[in-house]
């Protein structure tokens, strides 16, 4: 006989152990802490474990009369939850069985009846909240670009720098700086990196505002002031900065030539003062001070700079100096040269200072020299002495040095260099442009700049192409063609003349025969005809009447600008530049220098959009012309079905060479686009004339926004000038 067990009572049923709950309201509403009471309360139908009870809502006491408990989940609890917890829990419970409402104690909720066999016990993991959840993901948002090497953030800052400060772009180094500012205020990270490029190339352009001169009661230099505190309280800083460009100083009109000379010269003291608060500065560009032999505080401050890479000198007249010794005629290399007048001579003292400014500068790559009117550095010793102590010295850059400062013999004792500028160097002779080529420190030589260095001689010319076969940049800019001497005649019909395996880029500009091609330029376009210039890619003559170089370079639909045609062609003799005094007068005659022509009228350089002018003239005559090749279209038999001629083109099919007539970055087209030494002292764009705009970071505005005052206050800035450095 099979008898059935029996269960107490208690274990009948059992409550709901999840309880779903249907009235939003009460979940939203805070409990009393009070104890609830059970007083009237049917439970003895239904037994519970103790502790499992749902306590009541005490309704009539103020939510406010006693202080809130934490609400923690319990385990295996019937009492209920937030909609988020309690939903969520429901879902992850699986099948439930059939429930039915029954009594509630305290507005809560209990179920009569719960298929045991269903019920699964489940743990629910800890889960977080929702405002914890935006502030983990905000905070892995912000440590993306932690998980960046630096040299990454690098990259991206230096290609920002680009947009702002590259050529055609509206911005200026104000908003650049303002932007690498925000940068560094992101995270660590960034900050590293912003900093870096922030401090490691300064540039201060245009005039202070007009809030920081009220601030600090000062004319200029309140930038450079700020500037100077930063650097000193944190030297970290102050070893970053590489490079420094000071604003130009700010001339005020109506004063006297005392008081003014005074204001530049305090102001020349605060720049000496920032430089000597950067330890590390390799260049400083900006306003270039003059140097008359005589102590200043700035090139006292330079002079210290042991890791100074580039240095630019403009040497002006002193009055204590010695009287010039009487003109003489030497023999040997330079008898075609000699001069009939010669600069004065520096006093020993003069010599020795001048000397011991570049002692410190092992590390100096860079280096240009610029005398002014009646200025000089003799005796030639001086110079040649000073390149003696710069070993690392790279290019070299001389500007109207007289004849008894700088000569054939210091052109040949120069160290190896791999660019060279001459200009304005009347004790040059071709001998010894010649020689030169012909040495082995002369190797190295990668870019040569001849402007209005009397080179006389063509068999020189081509002695400098054939020597210096690391040359790739050559450029010859004189009022008058190299001559072939007339026993070498026949060598001319030995093409090519002129020969460079290296040369890659060319600038060839003869002024005196605008109407017609010298002989110079006709044995130099015939060279590049018979495969003498293999390697040449660009070629820039803007003298060329005949159209000679035109025709040997790749053919092209247009070659003028759209602007061309509505700028002034009227060009004075100033606007292109000083007439250089004619070289022939400074030569002894000799068989050489007899048949040179006269170049008194001739001008200086040739204007680049009288060159475009004329070079859009000659091809749109060879397209008005008769066609140069006709055209037989044939079917699949051989048949002729069409015959047509194309029109004329002036140029060289298949030619990889480039007829280039724009400027080169930093010159103009008035200035026959080539950079010159006294373009690297000019503005370079930092002053506002009445043809040019500044940025006051309205390029930032956006546009169909009534943007209010602090809106504005934002990305506006005084208005400064674009400015651009120039390199030779």
């Amino acid at each position: 006989m099979t008898m059935r067990p029996m269960h107490p009572a208690a274990f009948e049923k059992m409550p709901d152990l999840y309880s779903i709950p249907e009235d939003g309201i009460d979940e939203r509403k805070p409990r009393s802490p009070a104890r609830p009471s059970t007083a009237g309360a049917d439970t003895s139908a239904y037994p519970m474990y103790p502790g499992l009870q749902t306590p009541n809502m005490d309704r009539t006491r103020s939510s406010d009369s006693l202080p809130y408990t934490l609400n923690r989940p319990r385990k295996l609890s019937g009492t209920t939850t937030s909609p988020e917890y309690s939903l969520a829990g429901s879902r992850a419970q699986g099948p439930v069985g059939r429930r039915t409402r029954g009594l509630s104690q305290g507005n809560g909720l209990s179920y009569d009846q719960v298929d045991p066999s269903a019920w699964k016990p489940s743990y629910m993991p800890a889960q977080t909240p929702s405002l914890l959840k935006k502030q983990k993901s905000k905070t892995m948002l912000g440590d993306i670009c932690a998980s960046l090497p630096g040299e990454v953030l690098e990259v991206i800052l230096e290609m920002l720098k680009q947009l702002h400060l590259e050529r055609g772009s509206e911005s200026c180094a104000t908003c650049w700086l303002r932007d690498v500012c925000n940068v560094a205020v992101c995270s660590r990270k960034w900050s590293k990196a912003a900093r870096l490029a922030l401090y490691q190339d300064i540039q201060l352009i245009g005039p202070d505002s007009a809030t920081h001169k009220k601030k600090f009661k000062m004319t200029q230099g309140c930038r450079m002031t700020l500037l100077r505190r930063t650097l000193r309280a944190n030297a970290e800083i102050a070893s970053i900065v590489r490079s420094l460009k000071v604003p130009a100083p700010e001339v005020v009109s109506g004063v006297s030539n005392a008081k003014g000379s005074a204001a530049l010269e305090q102001y020349e003291n605060q720049v000496a003062a920032l430089v000597m608060a950067c330890p590390n500065l390799e260049r400083l560009s900006g306003p270039t001070f003059t140097y008359s032999h005589s102590f200043k505080r700035l090139f006292h401050a330079l002079s210290t700079r042991n890791k100074l890479r580039d240095m630019n000198w403009l040497i002006e007249p002193c009055d204590s100096v010695v009287p010039p010794p009487p003109p003489q005629i030497t023999s040997g290399s330079s008898k075609d040269c000699a001069l009939l007048n010669n600069a004065a001579e520096l006093q020993a003292h003069q010599e020795i200072a001048f000397l011991e400014q570049h002692r410190g500068w092992t590390k100096l790559t860079t280096l240009s020299v610029q005398c002014l009117t009646d200025a000089t550095l003799a005796p030639e010793t001086l110079l040649a002495r000073t390149l003696t102590v710069l070993p690392s010295l790279q290019h070299l850059h001389l500007h109207n040095l007289p004849a008894n400062a700088f000569n054939d013999s210091n052109l040949l004792s120069l160290p190896a260099l791999r660019s060279l500028t001459l200009s304005n160097m009347r004790g040059i002779s071709s001998n010894g442009l010649s020689s030169f080529a012909t040495r082995a420190n002369s190797r190295p030589l990668r870019k040569l700049v001849l402007r209005h260095t009397p080179l006389t001689s063509l068999p020189a010319l081509a002695r400098i192409f054939s020597n210096l076969r690391s040359l790739s940049n050559f450029s010859l800019i004189q009022s008058f063609p190299p001559l072939m001497p007339e026993s070498n005649s026949f060598i001319l019909w030995m093409m090519p003349y002129l020969a460079s395996a290296s040369i890659n880029k060319l600038h060839w500009d003869i002024t005196s025969h605008p109407d017609s091609t010298n002989a110079a330029d006709d044995i130099l376009a015939r060279s590049i005809e018979a495969g003498g210039f293999p390697s040449l890619k660009t070629l820039r003559a803007p003298n060329d009447p005949e159209g000679v170089f035109q025709q040997l370079c790749r053919p092209v639909e247009r070659i003028d600008l759209p602007s061309d045609r509505f700028r002034s062609t009227s060009i004075s003799v100033s606007e292109l530049g000083s007439v250089p005094s004619s070289p022939t007068k400074h030569l002894a005659k000799s068989p050489t220098t007899s048949s040179l022509p006269s170049i008194l009228s001739a001008i200086s350089h040739t204007n680049l959009v009288v060159a475009r002018l004329a070079a859009q003239v000659r091809l749109d005559r060879a397209r008005e012309s008769s066609d140069l090749f006709q055209v037989n279209v044939t079917d699949e038999e051989g048949a002729l079905v069409e015959t047509f001629g194309l029109a004329g083109y002036l140029g060289t099919v298949g030619s990889d060479i480039n007829y280039h007539l724009l400027p080169d970055e930093g010159s103009t087209d008035e200035q026959g686009g080539l950079v010159d030494v006294p373009d690297l002292y000019g503005d370079s764009g930092e002053s506002l004339t009445t043809s040019r705009h500044g940025c006051s970071g309205s390029w930032n505005w956006r546009e169909g926004v009534v943007a209010d005052k602090r809106e504005k206050e934002r990305w506006w800035h005084t208005e400064r000038g674009r400015w651009r450095r120039v390199e030779l």
